[in-house]
């Protein structure tokens, strides 16, 4: 009760810094154009199955880009901010305080999705195919996960590259390719692929694509499921490990005081 209710109050804290000001219209409305290029690419599609994919995965690309910048900044904001010596003093973990942080950043993050999955609506006309709603419903959540883990793991990363400018650019756009949302990941060549099957959010995907198409049994859905969850784990163990790390940087050199 103590994990959640120390996860409930940084959502509560980050959401209500990320809307104290104005609401800035650009943020929801800057996908549009490109998703509306997307949509015209998809249009030129006769399968159905793929237009219903990029109906899918485009607004998550746009999700992505978001969150993973936002998450990605958070803890150097709080160094920058001056506001983390709180955090190291609680008796709070680090990382279940930027965890509330990163599902609020998710949570303000989804209306861009809305936005691009309507802009997806007005160009294509047409609604998406799928074969299994319930099994869509459970590989976007899972989506989801594989999204809020990856971007935490990015948060104490970018401490450690020293905050360099340009991190994000090759991230973002790798990040992508890699996750699936633009088309099934056994599309890239076999290099790409291999580093593909290492996030969640990749194996994730696929859960949706076979959700879309119909698969022929649960199991290539389930090992899918299975795949995401055990990727999701060992990343999330990676991050608490890389969250020590930087703690143990941050209290031995007193950075606080100098980043």
């Amino acid at each position: 009760m103590n994990i959640l209710r120390a996860i409930l109050a940084a959502f509560i804290q980050q959401w209500k810094t990320t809307g104290a000001g104005s609401i800035n219209l650009s943020f929801f409305f800057m996908a549009v154009p490109n998703v509306a290029v997307i949509a015209w690419i998809a249009l030129r599609s006769d399968n159905p199955q793929v237009l219903t994919y990029l109906l899918v995965g485009a607004p998550l690309a746009f999700i992505w880009n978001g969150v993973i910048l936002r998450v990605g900044w958070s803890l150097s904001t709080e160094l920058f901010g001056r506001t983390l010596e709180f955090t190291l003093i609680s008796r709070t973990p680090m990382i279940l305080a930027l965890f509330g942080k990163a599902l609020a950043h998710i949570a303000y993050g989804l209306p861009v999705g809305v936005v691009a999955l309507i802009t997806m609506f007005i160009v294509t006309r047409q609604l998406p195919q799928v074969a299994s709603f319930p099994l869509l419903i459970v590989s976007l959540f899972l989506v989801i996960v594989g999204l809020a883990i990856i971007s935490l793991l990015l948060a104490p990363s970018v401490v450690l590259a020293g905050g360099r400018g340009g991190f994000f650019n090759v991230i973002m756009a790798l990040g992508v390719l890699v996750s699936g949302f633009m088309f099934p990941i056994d599309q890239l060549p076999t290099w790409l692929e291999v580093i593909a099957r290492l996030l969640p959010t990749s194996w994730a995907m696929y859960g949706v694509w076979q959700s879309i198409i119909g698969p022929e049994s649960l199991w290539p859905v389930l090992g899918a499921w299975g795949a995401c969850l055990l990727t999701s784990a060992a990343l999330l163990a990676v991050t608490y490990w890389t969250f020590k790390v930087v703690e143990r940087r941050i209290r031995v050199t007193g950075i606080l005081s100098t980043y």
